[in-house]
């Protein structure tokens, strides 16, 4: 089995179908259930043109063939499950640090030429002040949390974005898809690393590829 993350967790849920996968403010979810739901989210991704256009093995090591997808989202279930839909997908996903100022979010979501952004509703303000500056964006998700603010414009509720959509098939994800690692931006500001889903396993969570 490639390294591929999505394929990963896959791989596990059917080995132990009964395990917790995730645990969050009282909520669990299994195995099988999150694989179901970031397929359901890949299917979504792919139905609205999201994916990958070109192979790695056809570009320079400095390109990205696959659409980008931005987490400006709280460490959450739905954090992790955009992470693995968007690999479901074949795009690429990358965190987004709750934290930056509206330069810093527009420089970010520009940089890295985001198609798809998944937001908390309480971030959704700071999201709204640099839209107009970002016209690449083509998909906004929304994820309920406990504040008050509305749906934005053009956007789409979490669990709506997913609903009825089938699990998508995992046969042609590859251990070359990318992970997309900005910098702290310490020096200057963040720049995007790509790094290949399958060094994103072995490196950064410890994985092993024997």
């Amino acid at each position: 089995m490639e390294f591929n993350l999505a394929r990963v967790i896959e791989a596990v849920a059917e080995a132990h179908p009964e395990r917790v996968a995730l645990v969050h403010r009282g909520r669990q979810i299994l195995f099988p259930d999150l694989v179901q739901r970031y397929r359901q989210l890949g299917t979504a991704l792919n139905a609205a043109g999201i994916g990958c256009h070109t192979e790695r093995s056809e570009l320079d090591g400095h390109e990205s063939g696959q659409d980008h997808v931005a987490l400006y989202l709280n460490n959450e279930l739905e954090y992790l499950e955009s992470m693995l839909g968007g690999w479901a997908a074949r795009a690429a996903t990358f965190n987004v640090n709750h934290r930056y100022i509206a330069d810093e979010l527009a420089y970010l979501l520009t940089d890295s030429a985001a198609k798809v952004v998944f937001v908390n509703s309480m971030y959704a303000p700071n999201l709204a002040e640099v839209l107009p500056q970002l016209p690449n964006i083509e998909i906004i998700v929304q994820v309920r949390d406990d504040s008050d603010n509305e749906l934005l414009k053009g956007a789409t509720f979490y669990d709506d974005f997913i609903q009825d959509q089938l699990p998508r098939d995992l046969g042609d994800c590859s251990e070359d898809d990318l992970y997309v690692l900005y910098t702290g931006g310490t020096t200057g500001m963040p720049k995007g690393v790509l790094w290949r889903n399958a060094d994103f396993f072995v490196g950064a969570i410890g994985g092993s590829n024997r």
